[in-house]
Formats: structure tokens, sequence, C-alpha cells
């Protein structure tokens, strides 16, 4: 499984935020090609700051699909509404699970 993973720094207004996020990004995202699940939620550093106040991990079956998922018109939907809203505060990255 692979998963993309994105990190996002806290906005100004957090409660906007997240109204935009659940109502607007969300629905889009869930509509990605080859999304197996996907989850969100607020994160903490254990003893440590992080410069990361949220996370979402969505969770395809290999790097493939990702790829090809990345490229579908449900994915550019999806991207284009949450740049509307977090554009700087978010960043990506992709991790294969081992375990």
């Amino acid at each position: 499984m692979v998963q993309l993973i994105a990190l996002y720094r806290p906005p100004e207004d957090r409660e906007a935020f997240l109204e935009r996020y659940r109502a607007e990004h969300l629905p889009l995202a869930a509509r990605m090609p080859g999304l197996l699940r996907m989850s969100a939620g607020p994160v903490e550093g254990l003893g440590a700051d992080l410069p990361y106040w949220y996370m979402a991990t969505l969770d395809f079956p290999d790097r493939e699909t990702l790829m090809a998922s990345q490229r579908s018109q449900e994915s550019r939907a999806a991207l284009k509404a949450l740049m509307a809203f977090a554009q700087g505060l978010v960043d990506f990255a992709v991790r294969e699970v081992e375990a």
C-alpha cells in the first residue's frame, strides 16, 4: 500500500479552514480513482513542537494507482479546491507502507 500524506501548517483561522476543508475539499478528494481509504485529523508532537497542526492520509493499493489518480480530473478538482484556501500551508509526501 502507498499513502499520500498532506501535512498542514496552522492557518490564521483554524475553524474557517476546517469548514472549507470539510465542505469543499474532502468530498472531492473522496472521489479520487483508486482511493482505498482516507483519514484526517489534528496532530501534535510528543515532547516537541511540530510545524503542523493537521494531517490527512490517502491510501492507495500501489504507487502506480496513486500516480494515475493524481492525473485524474477528480484529483485536479480536489487540489484546485484545496489551493483556494490552503496554498502555502500544506506539504505533501508519499510513503510505502511496510507494516
